[in-house]
């Protein structure tokens, strides 16, 4: 078990960031359950948040995977944690040839925690196959705006998720990321 208080001043510090009190909140759940969502709008912490999370658990030994739906959200997530990120696909092992994944119930992924970003962009069959895959030992955290990009096949993973009150949800309203500002023209 992981003990928040001390894990929590132990981030900042290591990541050189104050965390607001959501985020903060957020860590807590993260090191205390074994699903959650983490959702919220653009420039409110996600990536600073699923940065500080991974940092803590990766410290105490635990086997992460990242995963997101598209290759481009996959290289963004990599490029963000500095931890490889795969196709949600390429870690499921879509098997082209017999249809659906070689990860399953019978070959389980090797992982203690999935972290699957962009999750409002992941359908029903999809999710159903991500779960299959879990290790019965593993955590899941799943990261997205449920007013971004919806999935392309059927359901609303994310927002059905956050709806049922089933899982803990920690949802990021504080926005941080700076708007740039144009010099007036006449000052030019």
């Amino acid at each position: 078990m992981i003990d928040a208080d001390k894990a929590v001043p132990w981030i900042e510090r290591k990541l050189e960031v104050t965390l607001a009190a959501s985020q903060r909140e957020a860590v807590r759940k993260a090191v205390s359950s074994k699903v959650m969502v983490i959702t919220g709008g653009p420039g409110v912490g996600k990536t600073t948040l699923v940065n500080a999370i991974l940092s803590i658990l990766v410290v105490k030994g635990v086997k992460v995977a990242l995963a997101a739906p598209t290759g481009r959200a996959a290289k963004r997530l990599s490029e963000s944690t500095g931890m490889e990120a795969k196709t949600i696909h390429r870690l499921l092992e879509v098997d082209p040839k017999g249809g659906g994944f070689k990860r399953g119930v019978e070959e389980p992924l090797d992982c203690d925690l999935l972290v699957i970003d962009e999750t409002s962009m992941v359908d029903v069959s999809l999710m159903a196959s991500v779960v299959k895959a879990l290790p019965d030992r593993a955590g899941l955290i799943l990261v997205g705006d449920v007013d971004q990009l919806p999935s392309v096949g059927p359901g609303r993973v994310l927002a059905d998720i956050i709806e049922s009150g089933a899982v803990p949800v920690s949802r990021l309203t504080e926005i941080f990321r700076l708007a740039l500002t144009v010099p007036n023209q006449d000052t030019i």
